[in-house]
């Protein structure tokens, strides 16, 4: 699976496109969900209503979740089942210089995630005494939910991390595009610099790389 070693501003960060899930998987999924919590939801048993309020309320976090993540979380989530790397960096930058980037990166993010990983399941662990009082009240921002939710969101990103250590080195590929695209991100200023960088992001064929830079320019 091909990455992208992108320097962005004082920042290095990892990329790798989304790729569509086949045959509206994601879709499908969805629907089932909310068949689910219709079925539940029309029941009169108190608790079928509770768990149809729990599965909504699980569901709308995250949702929620996913659009306030980093976005390079979503890049190390993938990691867990990508197969062999490779990975793309500046020409400018010497091959042995961008290994040492991508390891400094992976390690930084291995031991961040396993961190959060740790505290979030810590404060999880201590709101459960409360869940059943808090499994009723429908809503996708209870301090109850979202500790869970972060805590497996930073278990699923922590295993692509490591997976990605693993293969280091991974197979390095200089390209005078991703050059362009760092000296582009550094005129952010510059009236014509977004322009050039979906015109680079469309040269490597990424559609979505422009929207991912975005994200860390805001």
């Amino acid at each position: 699976m091909d990455f992208y070693l992108i320097q962005i501003g004082k920042r290095w960060v990892l990329y790798a496109e989304d790729l569509p899930v086949p045959g509206g998987e994601a879709g499908r999924s969805q629907n089932q969900v909310d068949r689910i919590i219709r079925k539940l939801a029309a029941r009169e048993a108190w608790w079928a209503t509770g768990m149809s309020r729990l599965i909504r309320a699980v569901r709308d976090g995250y949702y929620e979740l996913q659009n306030r993540l980093d976005p390079m979380e979503r890049v190390f989530k993938r990691m867990r089942h990508a197969g062999p790397m490779r990975v793309h960096f500046s020409s400018s930058l010497a091959e042995s210089e961008a290994r040492a980037r991508l390891k400094s990166l992976l390690v930084g993010q291995r031991n961040r995630h396993g961190a959060w990983m740790v505290f979030d399941g810590l404060l999880a662990l201590g709101m459960l005494p409360l869940a059943p009082v808090l499994v009723p009240i429908p809503g996708p921002n209870l301090f109850f939910y979202y500790p869970a939710l972060r805590t497996f969101s930073h278990w699923v990103a922590w295993q692509g991390v490591l997976a990605a250590l693993r293969q280091m080195p991974p197979q390095l590929v200089a390209q005078e595009e991703i050059a362009g695209l760092e000296d582009a991100i550094g005129r952010g200023g510059v009236p014509d610099s977004r322009a050039e960088i979906r015109d680079l992001a469309s040269r490597l064929k990424l559609e979505q790389l422009p929207e991912f830079i975005a994200r860390y320019q805001s």
